[in-house]
């Protein structure tokens, strides 16, 4: 493998007040000043997290922030796996250049990957032959009924699971006011009323609707919730359904 620096650009990022976000945080920031502690036990320095929830809830924002703390305060890297064998090898290869570096290393739907790749060659690298030090595994999945209890059931592959859902009313109220901090009280209340069960990408949307191209907020939130059904209704195995993208059956009204 061949390793190159690579620049990630996002929108600004913002730290979520819901307690699943907080949560990871804090035990993300924790884990990297106990590595004394790991040692006195004969712990290798690892931690694995399992994120999972509807679509939209905000786990690939939650791994975008853990990923800038990781870069920021520690100067660390940040590899994002799809093949294990692959990314054994890289991982591997950067601990010979970077015995000690901070890593994270992020499997985004982890159950399409292992149905992809097998199970095999992730086992390894997260609690195996090919596991490394100093690391944080992190991944995600909208579907963890599917994945083995080899991975859902055993710490030291992941040992916090997370479920990570829609962003709550204070959540809402706090994205909203950070991204157009010139709404007023009874228009913050508006949105956030309705953008209930909504994902981060909807509320985004109704920020670039509303303030950007100075559309009408029920008309945007008519367009996509006409959107969302079409999606849902397309998919007839009811899984779109089930996953959160019709909130309280409104859009089936």
């Amino acid at each position: 493998p061949i390793l190159v620096k690579q620049k990630h650009d996002t929108d600004n990022l913002i730290e979520m007040p819901d307690d699943a976000s907080r949560s990871i945080l804090d035990e993300f920031r924790r884990f990297w000043k106990l590595e004394p502690e790991f040692r006195k036990r004969g712990f290798l320095h690892k931690r694995g997290y399992l994120m999972w929830g509807p679509p939209g809830g905000g786990k690939t924002s939650l791994i975008a922030q853990l990923s800038r703390r990781l870069i920021e305060d520690l100067h660390g890297i940040v590899v994002f796996i799809e093949d294990p064998g692959l990314g054994a090898a890289c991982l591997e290869l950067i601990r010979k250049i970077e015995p000690k570096r901070p890593i994270v290393a992020i499997f985004e739907d982890i159950d399409a990957l292992i149905s992809r790749y097998g199970e095999p060659g992730y086992l390894a690298l997260l609690d195996g032959e090919h596991q490394v030090d100093s690391v944080v595994n992190v991944a995600t999945t909208n579907y963890p009924e599917r994945m083995d209890p080899r991975f859902v059931d055993r710490p030291s592959r992941f040992d916090t699971i997370q479920f990570v859902g829609m962003p709550s009313d204070i959540a809402r109220r706090a994205y909203f006011k950070h991204r157009e901090p010139g709404l007023s009280d009874a228009e913050t209340d508006k949105f956030v009323r309705l953008s209930d069960g909504y994902s981060i990408a909807h509320l985004k949307e109704m920020i670039i609707a509303t303030k950007c191209f100075g559309q009408d907020i029920e008309d945007v939130v008519e367009r996509m919730e006409a959107m969302r059904y079409r999606e849902a209704k397309s998919d007839n195995d009811g899984r779109r359904k089930s996953a959160g993208f019709i909130p309280n059956g409104r859009a089936l009204q």
